[in-house]
């Protein structure tokens, strides 16, 4: 997982609670435009700046790719219902585009590096989560087979 953080600088190591692509983007997606400094947080001119950057992020070419690998990383051992529901949201968000904001790739350099190395770190992120879940799959499909085995090799359901 370490080798996650160290692809892009602008990606943050720590929890700093509930950030999101929007906080994490704060060194990145601001443009030659942003305060060298941000503003303190609770002031509206934070605010301001994160609704900016939620709004670029949003609005930019790659975003769609960035909500479907942000959905299939959810997805990884959720519930079947679950899964149907992210599946319906995935939908809306391809539907709907992300090039609302007149967005286009190359206007903003760094936020097009950005949203190409979030979209790899999710992707990279999802493999590492679905790893165990095929592992614990394989592990139980063998443990089902020697107890079939035991059982007279009959399939009973097991309680």
């Amino acid at each position: 997982m370490e080798d996650l953080y160290s692809i892009h600088p602008g990606i943050s190591r720590g929890g700093g609670g509930g950030g999101g692509a929007a906080s994490e983007a704060s060194g990145v997606a601001g443009g030659g435009s942003s305060p060298p400094h941000p503003p303190p947080p609770g002031t509206a001119a934070a605010a301001d700046l994160t609704e900016l950057m939620k709004a670029q992020i949003a609005g930019h070419p790659s975003y769609p790719s960035l909500l479907s690998a942000y959905i299939e990383c959810r997805k990884v051992g959720a519930p079947p219902e679950v899964t149907t529901l992210l599946e319906e949201i995935g939908r809306e968000g391809r539907g709907g585009g992300g090039a609302t904001a007149g967005g286009e790739i190359g206007l903003d350099p760094e936020l097009d590096e950005f949203m190409e190395t979030y979209c790899r770190v999710l992707e990279r992120y999802k493999e590492e989560l679905t790893r165990p879940f095929d592992e614990a799959a394989s592990f139980l499909t063998g443990i089902h087979t020697q107890l079939a085995s035991l059982c007279g090799g009959g399939h009973r359901q097991l309680r």
